[in-house]
Order: structure tokens, then C-alpha cells, then sequence
């Protein structure tokens, strides 16, 4: 059985060591595991074929970690080298077997070339872990944490391939060549005149130095950041695969309902799953608005944070089970202490202050290579805050009024939401009135107007110019003018989810009394749109909700709206991706459809984009508290726009309109500078286009003028 390892002396001792260490790992792990036991279920077991190939894709080809590039070949080359040595330590440990396995159906041949494929990538991990160390102490990116575990880490897996490759060389100066090792044959001939036994002493230290790195490595990794190497994959396969901008569901009504995240406890397993897999590699620190502009968020700190509360839950616990039943020994409810789970996780993982400035814009998530998801932890922790202690920035008290009152955050009465339709050179029935009049099964669309278009007078005009595009195009629409409530999006996003509740079963009820599951819904704001798409489902509402880019884009592109041939002549437009619309829901391509089929108009992108986009700073009811810390979110994201030389920054969403435009005043171009550049909707620009169509005069009032 040693065969293969007659060189070595006192090869023998290699399998207690070996497998004494993987048993101390599996130890260690089973008391982290005893944390997860005692945590809340979670169950993200369905659509198996999806979470494979994302296991694929993300872990494996790691695809998230090339959109910086450098540092995705790097750790490529760190991975997959240091994965493809483990066939060597894999053959040391079973005493020869796996090369037995390998050498039998091809005479030796297919191990010779894991021989010379081993070599290349030592070589590969060597170049990378010297790269690393450059890094992280010469020119030491923002994200990254300085930290010695890190150091050591990478210390490690460098003295391990070293080692390995070391001794195969030394092994080659004292007893011959290697088949297909071709590195260690051509360093290890170079050195065959050395005098008396010297390689084959060199060889014994350095092998044997190989295998304690092993054993230390398997040690020390259940108590590193690296344990991601073990639970990346699985953390991958059991992630999130709903909908990004559906939050979790709470069930206000149960008898054991938990109202939020407070402490440890209070997180499911997959939670605390996401913690052990966080790589502190600081994309999502890098990618967040909030941080970027420098407020005390920052994302990589919450996830951290949650797991060093977890270790902080289990550190009273043994690492050896000692209690006699079954249960006991593996560490279930009863082995935890209730302090150890009892801290919250407010000024513990995250400050206060910190849980408040999030914008629930999803970059963070968007950014993190293992797909952890941020968003979902801050905003169950403002569920807590809010239904449980009250206690929330003196700010939204009035927002949660109005919704609570009125049925919106402006605090407007109902009877306004019909205002913006004043002037308007057509009718804008009411979904009522045309059921009244016998016209429903005739309606081809409900324009859901949203609180912001309803109630502000900026955004009053976006309402306008949507419905202008709809009444030229011929389509049958409707509104639910005081039927119509806040989606309860911003309640939710702020933690208080009894009044989404309350909200959204009142929307549902309506929608569903019109039958609008049968046809579509039409809205310009993304808010809106993800709320009633993605998460009224969670209360028995199913509904065909599209964004008024995809719906104006299609009434373009079937020759239902038409645009005259000058369009905007000399317009140069840049487009801003709105969170809720491009990140969480993916609707890109459709705005610049839009803004593309108008002629005259260049559009120029800003560097953050689609995916990438960064937050007007409305989101997670930002809109309504002030911003006290840092630089404004939304000037940041003016100075961006400002950078492409446009003279106009088109929107998709009545919050991002808001933020630009005051961000544009600030910044001293408003609609009153000497040279100024102008915040718009898509449908407004479009609005302003467009010509009579198959044979329907358009009067002359209906079509809006550019501003």
C-alpha cells in the first residue's frame, strides 16, 4: 500500500496526521452547525437545475469576480490551482490510491500528465499568492481588509505548494525523474551533483513540511474568513432565486410570529450560512452608494459583523460534545446558551445609524461574488425597530401617517389624485366608469399612476405625457383614480410592514374586483411595478404588470405610436438606470429603445450603468429623511451625469426625477443657469415626438412640449 511513498520516512504517521486534522475540522464545523440548528428554518430547496448551473457559473467559473479583472485572475488562479493540487494531497492520503486508480487503464500515462498539469499550476498559484501579497501590502485597494488572517492565509497555501513542489524537485535530485513532472525533472536534474544525501534530506523536510501546512491549514480554517472555500458552493446552490425585489413575507397573524431581525436567533440558518461564506473581499462595500459617499454603512460590516455574533453565540460551546444523550452531543436547542443568542444585532453587526442609510438599491448584492444577499438582513432588522421598539428616524413618522391616513406618503387626500388630468385635450376615464358603461372587457391596459405622478408637480407632468403616448397610440386605457392607494412599497422598505400590509390587501382586493389579472398594468414608476409584481403574490394578488418603457417601446416598435422625422433634433440625452428597474428587475434595454427610436437624440451612457447604475439616493425611504451624513447620494450621481456633457438626464422613475432634478439645481445647472441641463422622463421626450397615427388627428395641445 506505501509503494508509492517508499522514498518518504516514516510515511505511515502522514494518515493519522493527515486524518486526524480533517476529523478537527469536522469538529469545529459541527459547533458552528450547532449555531445553524438553533437559528430560524429556511428552505431554498426547489428549481434544482437553476441552482446548479449558478453553482457552475458563479462558483466555479467565478464570473461575478471578473468584472474587476485583475483580481479575478488572480483569484482564479489561486483557486483552481490550489483545487487541482489537492489530487497529490488526495493520493498522499490514501496511501497511493488515487494515483493506483489513475495509472491502471493507462499504463501510468494519465498520471504522468497529472504530474505535468500539477507543476504548471504551482507555478500559477506561486505567481498569484506573490500578486496577492503586492496587493494587499503595496498597493492595497479601499476594499480590502488589512488583516493578518488574510496574510497568513495566503502564507499558507503558498508554503503548501511550495513545499509540494519543493519536495517533488528534491525528490528528483535524489532518486530520478518523476513522469511527466517536467519543472521538478528540469530543476531537480540541475541539482543531482549536490554532495552525499543532501536532496534526499532536503526532499524528507520539505515533504514532510508539506503535510503539516496540510494539517494546519485543515485546522485553522474552520476559525478563518477562507472557510468560504468550503462553503462558497453551497451557499451559492442555496441561494435566493425568487424575484431580487421581493422581500421575505411576514405573517403577522401567527402566534409565533417573529417580527423582524433582532438578534442572532432571529436569523435563519442560510443568514448565518451567508456570514461563514463572506469573502471580505469589499465588493459590495466598494459598490454602495452609501458608502461611497461617506455614510457609516457598509455591507461587508453587516455580513461580518453577523458572523462574528454567530462565533460570539458558540464560543461557550465545546468543541468536543460532553453530554451523554444523543442530542446533546450534537449540540442541538439545548446546548446553546440563551444569552450567547440573546445580543442584538443593532450596534453589535451594524450601528444604528447604519441600518438607516441603506437604500435598498441591491449594488451591494448585485456586486458579491457568492451571492449574499445584504438588503433582505437590513431591511428585517428595520421591521424589528420598527414593529416591535418604535424606533425609527423622527422623519418617516409623517410618511407612515399619511400611508396610514390617506393612503400616501405626500399625505394628499384622495380626492387629488385626479388632478394631473386638469388641461388635458382628452378624457381619462376611470376604471369604474368604464365598468359602468359596459366597456371593461374592451380595455387593453390600467395606467397605474403611483403616489408620486398623482401627487407631485413635477412628476404630474410624467403622468401627463404617459397618458398623452396611450391616447395617441389608440391604446383603451384606464385609471383607478381614488381607488387607488400607495403600493406600500416605501412602509416596506422602511421596516413597517403591517401598514404594507394593510396597503397592498387593499390594492389587491380592488385589482382583483376589476379583473385586472386578465390585463395589463401599466406603470412609470419602478417602485410600483416591482412591488405589485413581484410581492403582492405573497397575498393572493397575480397580476401582468409592465414598465411604461417596455409598454411605450412596444407601442413604437408595432407602429401604433409614431414619431415625426425631426424627433428632438441636436438632443444629447443620458439615460440613468433606476434600482428598482434595471438592477432588480432587469428592464434595461427598453428605456434606450425608447429614448433610440427618437431622432435627433444621442444618447450618451454614464460609466455606471444597467446593472451597475448607481442610486439617485430615494430609495429604502430615503425619499422621505434627510441626509445629514457624507456628500449627498444624489449630487454624486448629478456630477456623474454631468460628466457624459449632456444636456438633458432622462429617467423611468418619478423618485430618480426628484433626486436629479434637485441634484441639478445644487449643482447650479436648474432650469434658471445660464447654461442648463434639464431632468426628464423617457415618456416625456417621447411625448414630445410624436405625430398623428393612422389617421386620428392629434391636436396641437396634446402634444407636450421639450422643457
Amino acid at each position: 500500500m506505501f509503494e508509492p511513498f517508499a522514498d518518504v520516512p516514516a510515511y505511515p504517521l502522514v494518515l493519522p496526521l493527515f486524518w486526524g486534522a480533517a476529523g478537527f475540522f469536522a469538529l469545529a464545523m459541527g459547533r458552528h452547525l450547532r449555531v445553524f440548528a438553533a437559528a430560524r428554518p429556511a428552505a431554498p430547496t426547489d428549481r434544482i437545475g437553476t441552482r446548479l448551473w449558478g453553482a457552475v457559473r458563479y462558483g466555479l467559473v467565478q464570473t461575478r469576480m471578473f468584472r474587476d479583472l485583475r483580481a479575478g485572475l488572480l483569484h482564479a488562479g489561486i483557486f483552481w490551482g490550489f483545487v487541482l493540487l489537492t489530487v497529490g494531497t488526495a493520493n498522499i492520503a490514501t496511501g497511493g490510491l488515487v494515483q493506483a486508480i489513475v495509472s491502471i487503464p493507462s499504463d501510468g500515462i494519465l498520471w504522468a500528465a497529472v504530474n505535468a498539469m500539477q507543476n504548471v499550476v504551482a507555478l500559477v498559484v506561486l505567481a498569484s499568492i506573490a500578486y496577492a501579497y503586492w496587493r494587499r501590502l503595496v498597493t492595497r485597494p479601499a476594499r480590502l481588509t488589512f488583516n493578518r488572517d488574510a496574510l497568513l492565509i495566503l502564507g499558507m497555501i503558498g508554503g503548501v505548494v511550495a513545499a509540494e513542489l519543493g519536495a517533488q524537485v528534491f525528490q528528483v535530485a535524489a532518486h530520478g525523474d518523476e513522469p511527466g513532472a517536467f519543472v521538478a525533472n528540469a530543476l531537480g536534474g540541475a541539482l543531482r551533483g549536490l554532495d552525499g544525501g543532501l536532496p534526499g534530506g532536503v526532499f524528507a523536510v520539505l515533504w514532510w513540511a508539506h503535510m503539516l501546512l496540510v494539517a494546519a491549514f485543515f485546522a485553522y480554517l474552520p476559525f478563518s474568513k477562507h472557510l468560504h472555500i468550503a462553503t462558497a458552493i453551497p451557499n451559492i446552490l442555496l441561494r435566493k432565486l425568487g424575484p431580487r425585489g421581493e422581500l421575505p413575507a411576514m405573517d403577522l397573524e401567527a402566534e409565533d410570529a417573529v417580527f423582524g431581525l433582532r438578534t442572532v436567533a432571529d436569523l435563519s440558518w442560510k443568514d448565518l450560512l451567508d456570514g461563514f461564506t463572506c469573502t471580505e473581499c469589499g465588493r459590495c462595500q466598494e459598490a454602495c452608494p452609501a458608502h461611497f459617499t461617506g455614510k457609516p454603512l457598509n455591507p461587508k460590516e453587516l455580513i461580518m459583523g453577523i458572523r462574528h455574533e454567530a462565533v460570539a453565540a458558540e464560543a461557550g460551546l465545546p468543541l468536543l460534545p460532553n453530554a451523554p444523550s444523543v442530542r446533546a452531543a450534537f449540540g442541538l436547542d439545548d446546548s446553546l446558551k440563551p444569552e450567547a443568542m440573546a445580543r442584538p444585532l443593532v450596534d453589535a453587526a451594524i450601528s444604528y445609524d447604519a441600518v438607516w442609510d441603506c437604500l435598498t438599491c441591491g449594488a451591494c448584492v448585485e456586486a458579491c461574488p457568492v451571492t449574499i444577499e445584504h438588503v433582505d438582513k437590513i431591511v428585517g432588522i428595520r421591521r424589528n425597530l420598527v414593529l416591535e421598539d418604535s424606533r425609527f428616524p423622527a422623519e418617516l413618522a409623517g410618511a407612515f401617517r399619511g400611508m396610514e391616513s390617506v393612503a400616501n406618503p405626500w399625505g394628499q387626500p384622495p380626492s387629488a389624485r385626479l388632478d394631473w388630468t386638469r388641461g388635458l385635450p382628452f378624457e381619462v376615464r376611470t376604471v369604474a366608469a368604464v365598468k359602468a358603461a359596459g366597456e371593461l372587457d374592451a380595455l387593453e391596459a390600467l395606467y397605474w399612476v403611483g403616489c408620486a405622478a398623482a401627487f407631485d408637480d413635477r412628476n404630474r407632468r410624467v403622468a401627463r405625457a404617459v397618458a398623452t403616448c396611450l391616447d395617441a397610440a389608440g391604446v383603451s386605457f384606464a385609471v383607478l383614480g381614488q381607488e387607488e392607494s400607495c403600493t406600500g412599497d416605501p412602509a416596506r422598505r422602511m421596516g413597517n410592514d403591517y401598514v404594507f400590509q394593510i396597503l397592498a390587501a387593499q390594492n389587491v382586493d380592488t385589482l382583483n374586483r376589476y379583473a385586472m389579472g386578465e390585463r395589463t398594468i401599466v406603470t412609470a414608476c419602478p417602485h410600483c411595478f416591482n412591488t405589485i409584481g413581484n410581492e403582492y403574490g405573497q397575498l393572493g394578488g397575480r397580476f401582468t404588470i409592465r414598465h411604461h418603457s417596455e409598454y411605450l417601446a412596444s407601442l413604437v416598435s408595432d407602429g401604433r405610436l409614431r414619431i415625426g422625422p425631426d424627433g428632438l433634433p441636436g438632443r444629447s440625452v443620458t439615460y440613468h438606470d433606476s434600482c428598482y428597474l434595471a438592477r432588480y428587475n432587469g428592464v434595461i434595454a427598453a428605456p434606450r429603445d425608447v429614448l433610440g427610436a427618437i431622432p435627433g437624440v444621442e444618447l450618451r451612457e454614464m460609466d455606471a450603468n444597467g446593472r451597475q447604475t448607481f442610486c439617485c439616493g430615494a430609495g429604502g425611504g430615503r425619499m422621505w429623511m434627510e441626509e445629514t451624513r457624507g456628500t449627498r447620494i444624489n449630487a454624486e450621481r448629478t456630477r456623474q451625469a454631468l460628466a457624459t456633457g449632456a444636456d438633458t438626464v432622462a429617467t423611468a422613475c418619478p423618485f430618480c426625477m426628484v433626486m436629479l432634478r434637485d441634484g441639478l439645481t445644487d449643482a447650479g445647472r436648474g432650469a434658471d443657469a445660464a447654461d442648463p441641463v434639464t431632468a426628464q422622463d423617457i415618456s416625456e421626450l417621447l411625448a414630445a415626438a410624436i405625430v398623428p397615427f393612422g389617421g386620428r388627428e392629434v391636436p396641437e395641445g396634446r402634444r407636450l412640449p421639450v422643457v
